[in-house]
């Protein structure tokens, strides 16, 4: 069996739009894989059926991390190399074929168009998600015997300028609870560890529906859960991109990100986003996205009913 170097990323949602490729490239060459990647998406990786090793990146001051990846992978004979990082390390590896990721259109085309050119067949490559029976079984632990349908709510993100206004999230799902879809439901509020106190913060002005708070579990059983629900409504982030690669009805809200480059993918994906676009949105010199509060507010509750009402048509 030939072997790939598959360098991966170190943010959740960029290493759940890579799963595709990995895929793709390890069928085609009938290869497995090791995968270096971030902690946070090491997860994403454990149960894929072509991953035979996980080399998890320790940052170190200048990039001496690389260092300890070039010192597991330089005695091994590659067949192929997969570099989404443009990593230096690469050209002192054995490799009978390289493959690197360009950052020359980056800011042009969707993540996955670019992924398509190292793909064998030059097909956009959708991401996938492998859930293992343990992720299975403790997602059904936190649903508390509940039969749905699940409503998937990711009021969070890793910058503030990304986070739609947590009451109108609260005002969104009042008004989906009166929907025929999703009757009787329960609210399922999911997001990363240290985002906690926006999800408190949304559980109390929607006292009178029923809630499960998710925020904080790990990955691969926040993705089971997501994938027993009935639609995922969310700002844009590494579990919108998760719950689209399972398959559920998927909206990502956006604002400063640009949808073109980041939007979910799949047929029953979409996006809805602020009248204002990204580069209006940012244009202010005083922008940063560590310090820089919510952009979203051009983003109405009418106008995210709309686009739900229309996913919902979409999967009919």
């Amino acid at each position: 069996m030939k072997k790939i170097l598959f360098i991966g990323n170190t943010r959740l949602g960029d290493a759940v739009m890579s799963t595709g490729l990995l895929e793709n490239l390890c069928n085609y060459y009938k290869a497995d894989a090791t995968v270096v990647c971030g902690k946070v998406a090491k997860s994403i990786f454990v149960s894929c059926p072509f991953v035979s090793k996980i080399i998890t990146l320790n940052k170190k001051k200048y990039s001496l991390h690389w260092l300890e990846v070039w010192k597991e992978v330089k005695n091994k004979k590659w067949d192929i190399i997969c570099d989404l990082r443009v990593t230096p390390i690469i050209w002192f590896i054995f490799a009978k074929k390289r493959l690197i990721l360009s950052s020359r259109d980056s800011k042009f085309k969707h993540r996955l168009e670019r992924l398509s050119k190292l793909n064998p067949d030059k097909s956009i490559p959708f991401p996938k998600v492998w859930i293992n029976e343990n992720a299975y079984s403790e997602a059904k632990s936190y649903l508390n015997n509940k039969k749905g349908p699940f409503i998937v709510i990711a009021p969070t993100a890793n910058w503030a300028a990304k986070i739609w206004n947590v009451e109108k999230f609260a005002k969104l799902i009042k008004i989906m609870m009166n929907y025929d879809s999703f009757s009787n439901g329960t609210v399922l509020i999911v997001g990363g560890p240290g985002e906690e106190s926006i999800g408190i913060k949304l559980i109390k002005l929607i006292k009178e529906i029923d809630v499960i708070n998710l925020i904080g579990k790990p990955i691969m059983p926040t993705a089971g859960v997501i994938s027993l629900s009935k639609i995922f409504i969310g700002n844009d982030s590494g579990l919108m991109h998760l719950s689209a690669a399972t398959g559920i009805l998927t909206l990502g809200l956006f604002g400063p990100t640009d949808d073109k480059l980041y939007a979910p993918a799949g047929k029953n994906s979409m996006v809805v986003r602020t009248v204002k676009t990204p580069s209006q949105l940012m244009r202010s010199p005083t922008f940063n996205h560590r310090t820089t509060g919510s952009l979203m507010d051009s983003l109405s509750v009418n106008m995210v009913e709309k686009a739900i009402e229309q996913l919902l048509k979409k999967s009919h």
